[in-house]
This record gives C-alpha cells, structure tokens and sequence, in this order.
C-alpha cells in the first residue's frame, strides 16, 4: 500500500527498532492523563473503538487493559508496523482486538461503525488533515466521538536549565516535515479542523508530561538520538549544533534542580445525531 505523509518508520530515524521502542515510550509519557482525558470525552468499557494509524499497537494495548470489555480495531498503513502490531497486540486478544491495514484518507470501513475514534500523532504527518478527519467522521456512528491527539513544535521539550540550542533541532525538524508534506505546528489548529471536518461539541486541551512527576527515565526514553541523527546525515541539522546539544543535555540532567516538561495538544468532537 502507498504510504502519503511525512513519517516512515524506516526512514524517519537511523534505527528502526529504536524507533518503535521510541514510540512505546512515547505512549507511556502521556497515558495517564491521555486515559483520564479519554474517559472524560465519552470512551466508555464496552465500546467500538478505532485508532487510526495505531503504529506498532502500544495505545491499543493500553485500552484493552484498561477496558476489559472494550473491542478496539487498529489501522495501520505501514506494513512493519502492522505485522509488529498484529503479531505482538492483535494474536493475543483475537476475540476483542483487530487490526486493518489501510489508510486514515479511505479506511474502506462502513459508514458508521464505532463508538469512539482516536488519532494520535497522525495528522501532523498528512498532507490533507481535513481529508483525513472527515473520514474519521464518516466511520463514527451519530453521537459518536473523536480524540485528535498531535505536536505543535512551538514548543516541543523544555528544559531547567535552558538549553537554547534546542530550537535549532525543532526549526530542522519542522523544515523536514514541512518539506515531506506534513505540518509539525497542527496543534493549535486543531479545533478549527474539527470544526472544518463536520464535527460538534469540540473541546481542546493541552496535556504535560513533567519530569519530576513521570521521571528521567520516560523523558529520556520517549526521545532519543535517532531522529536528531537522521536530521544531520539528511543536511537539515549541522553536526556541530547536535554535538552541543548533546552536551548541554548530559550537564543539564547532572544538575540536581534540572527538570524537562512536554505537551501534547487534545482536541475531540461529536458526530452530531
């Protein structure tokens, strides 16, 4: 299948396997709130749900052992994480877990089939976010609700004491993603594009993650080297610029008073009945 958009798990950093261990972390950093935020827009035990672009599955997991009763479907369209989604989360729960492989653009999936939709960190990387959300609409049944879950690379990783060089990796990720057709900035404009996309009753919040509440370890394990690496050998980054940023880092989480905080932009929305 045809892959649109500007994340490629093999491409995107100079590890894959890294890279999906990456994305797991990253799920963790944010679940307890995300499930909390989740809760409160309407996911109930019991439901249909649907994450589309579900990646290697890790999200998925989360609400099949938070949700004893829930049947959640995957869509994937990267062929290695689908079979690493299908193989590791999909084979172990048969009877309420399913994984498609297909596009958020045209799911191929009947008009009205489930409860609640979750898209995570997707529509940054699409060329037609409003494409890609209409359709999400089309899938829910009347009533139904919808969780957009993306970045906005304003603001990414902030960190005590500052390290200044860190905009500099944003700016280069942002001028790579830009030039692969996505928009690394969609957070803030989600409402908008909820609104554009047929939907009601929208709501938006921003959700943190700090690091003397979730730990060093969840910060350093949901960021890694690998996409900063992937950014200089593509010419997006000078090789000096990291080497500076890897060494403010190393002195900044030696110092006892150092912390990191990070945000994720929420927004969800009702298929009107």
């Amino acid at each position: 299948m045809t892959q649109t958009g500007s994340y490629h798990v093999e491409t995107i950093a100079s590890n894959m396997e890294a890279e999906i261990e990456r994305l797991k972390s990253q799920v963790d950093l944010f679940w307890d709130k995300e499930g909390k935020h989740y809760i409160e827009y309407g996911l109930k035990d019991g439901m249909s749900v649907i994450e589309l672009g579900s990646g290697p599955g890790y999200l998925l997991e989360k609400l099949l052992v938070t949700f004893p009763h829930i049947h959640v479907t995957g869509l994937e369209i990267d062929p290695i994480l689908f079979n690493y989604a299908n193989a590791n989360v999909a084979s172990h729960e048969a009877d309420r877990c399913q994984m498609v492989e297909g596009s958020i653009m045209d799911t191929k999936l009947n008009e009205g089939s489930f409860d609640f939709a979750i898209t995570r960190l997707v529509l940054e990387h699409l060329p037609d976010p409003i494409g890609a959300i209409k359709e999400v609409f089309r899938i829910l049944k009347p009533g139904g609700k919808a969780v957009f879950i993306d970045n906005d690379f304003e603001m990414h990783i902030m960190t005590h004491p500052h390290i200044f060089e860190l905009r500099a990796l944003y700016d280069a990720y942002c001028e790579s993603r830009y030039a692969e057709g996505g928009n690394p900035k969609i957070g803030r404009e989600l409402p908008r594009l909820l609104k554009q996309g047929g939907f009601s009753k929208i709501d938006f919040e921003v959700i943190s993650a700090h690091s003397d509440i979730v730990g060093d370890e969840k910060f350093f394990k949901s960021e890694g080297i690998g996409i900063p690496s992937k950014l200089v050998q593509d010419g997006f980054l000078p090789s000096k610029v990291l080497g500076e940023i890897s060494m403010k880092w190393r002195n900044m989480i030696r110092k006892d008073d150092h912390s990191m905080v990070r945000q994720l932009y929420m927004a969800s929305g009702e298929k009107p009945q």
